[in-house]
């Protein structure tokens, strides 16, 4: 079974089980949450959005926004549309429209966005490209 496939039946399972909403819709989009004790290795392909609370090594290529929580730990190249960081992350962080850095985030990694915000107490090592890009990525 592929890390979609698996993605997917977790998903369908979470939705089934009286759970706490691990993935709901929101804006008309799906969101799935990978909570504080799972983790995934891999590459992620996910058309909705994502809420990272426990451990990522891989790629997490999505179509919507993803969030790194306090306490999180990802490895991982991640696209997205937006991305907000509170967690830490070591890997490149790509966004389509904007990048957040929470005041607890630390991110090893180089960032390439349309806007991006680092609140005060945030740490990052990388290098940053902002502005409008022609050349998709």
């Amino acid at each position: 079974m592929d890390t979609q496939q698996a993605v997917a039946e977790a998903a369908n399972h979470e939705n089934s089980a009286d759970h706490d909403g691990a993935e709901s819709r929101r804006d008309g989009q799906n969101k799935f949450t990978l909570g504080t004790g799972d983790s995934l290795e891999g590459k992620l392909t996910y058309a909705g959005s994502i809420n990272v609370q426990g451990r990522v090594e891989g790629e997490l290529r999505i179509g919507g926004n993803v969030e790194v929580a306090s306490g999180a730990t990802v490895k991982a190249l991640v696209d997205a549309s937006s991305v907000t960081l509170r967690g830490d992350v070591e890997g490149p962080v790509t966004a389509r429209e904007k990048v957040v850095l929470g005041r607890s985030a630390k991110l090893n990694g180089d960032i390439t966005a349309k806007r991006l915000q680092i609140e005060d107490g945030a740490s990052l090592n990388g290098h940053v490209r902002t502005g409008s890009f022609e050349n998709g990525g």
